[in-house]
């Protein structure tokens, strides 16, 4: 693997955690977005950037000492000013193998928060990328190995406006989705009567150009993102991935004050920077948090030791099938 932190070798070795068996191939993965943790870090540092662990990062960080057993992703927010310096310096702090993917750099396949890949490895984690590989189609966007970075928008601290602006980031968000669905996946379906509906689906996205929609839509939720976004607010939320839930509102909207104060704690074989009000914020997220829920990781094909490129030049192995 090209990685540059130092991990002991006994770490690779499968162990159960919590009732769940990590494999030596899951240990493999974690070591990468360890090594993308403590690059990330370095560069964050050095610009004087603050961020915190958050999500199921700071779960497994409270309850395991390191990542949830069944997961195989890291969450990290930052505030919306120090995410923008991030995405301005990127390509002049991370060299090869490591590449931040943010929403200023990738018109394929544009989002509003960050990505940080290693290049030279593999994880996909959605069918559309492998029915792509699979029939022979070329993309850009990256599926090296990553970590999540989330930028946090101050809210408004009035109600009313709040649930106005979030109406239409809801709305502008779902028909980004639809049209980035309907343009992306019209590849043969695997059962036959689904094959001539897909077709039919690609053909009338086509004709109405939702390729042009899916980014005017999105352009459109970032316009109201920073319409929105207030510095000074006491509330302050990340966007993209939480916005359709219905419970939104009552647990993602959190006061700025959570990340007045910072915490360090042990990750594996790092520390990381926490928001001081861990526990208040884990028991808006998950409940019991204290129970343990077993789900399955997000990846469904990853290669520590080969790039993506690879696999989008000569294929998926055959026994990666398009479901």
């Amino acid at each position: 693997m090209n990685i540059r932190l130092s991990i002991p070798e006994s770490f690779y070795d499968g162990e159960e955690r919590s009732g769940y068996y990590v494999s030596p191939d899951m240990k493999k993965i974690w070591a990468v977005e360890l090594d993308l943790i403590a690059e990330f870090s370095r560069v964050c540092e050095k610009n004087n950037l603050k961020w915190w662990i958050n999500y199921g990062t700071l779960l497994g960080a409270v309850r395991h000492n390191g990542f949830v057993p069944w997961d195989d992703d890291v969450d990290i927010v930052m505030m919306r000013s120090d995410f923008e310096k991030l995405c301005a310096l990127a390509d002049d702090e991370f060299k090869q193998p490591y590449h931040l993917r943010n929403p200023h750099n990738d018109p394929e396949r544009p989002m509003e928060y960050a990505k940080l890949h290693n290049e030279d490895t593999t994880l996909i984690d959605d069918y559309n990328s492998i029915a792509m590989i699979k029939h022979g189609r070329k993309f850009t966007y990256s599926q090296g190995i990553w970590i999540d970075i989330f930028p946090m928008y101050g809210v408004p601290d009035d109600d009313r406006t709040c649930r106005q602006i979030f109406r239409k980031l809801k709305l502008y968000r779902k028909l980004s989705s639809l049209c980035r669905k309907l343009i992306d996946n019209y590849y043969p379906a695997p059962t036959k009567w689904k094959r001539p509906f897909k077709a039919a689906l690609h053909f009338m996205a086509k004709a109405m150009n939702l390729g042009y929609d899916y980014r005017k839509y999105f352009a459109k939720f970032m316009e109201t993102l920073d319409l929105m976004d207030d510095p000074n607010s006491i509330r302050t939320a990340d966007f993209w991935p939480m916005i359709t839930r219905p419970d939104f509102l009552a647990n993602f909207l959190l006061p700025r004050s959570f990340f007045g104060e910072t915490v360090y704690m042990t990750f594996e074989m790092l520390t990381l920077p926490a928001p001081s009000c861990y526990e208040e914020m884990l028991t808006r997220y998950y409940g019991d948090w204290k129970k343990c829920v077993i789900r399955p990781p997000h990846g469904m094909f990853s290669d520590t030791e080969r790039s993506y490129k690879y696999y989008i030049e000569y294929g998926l192995p055959d026994e990666v099938r398009i479901p």
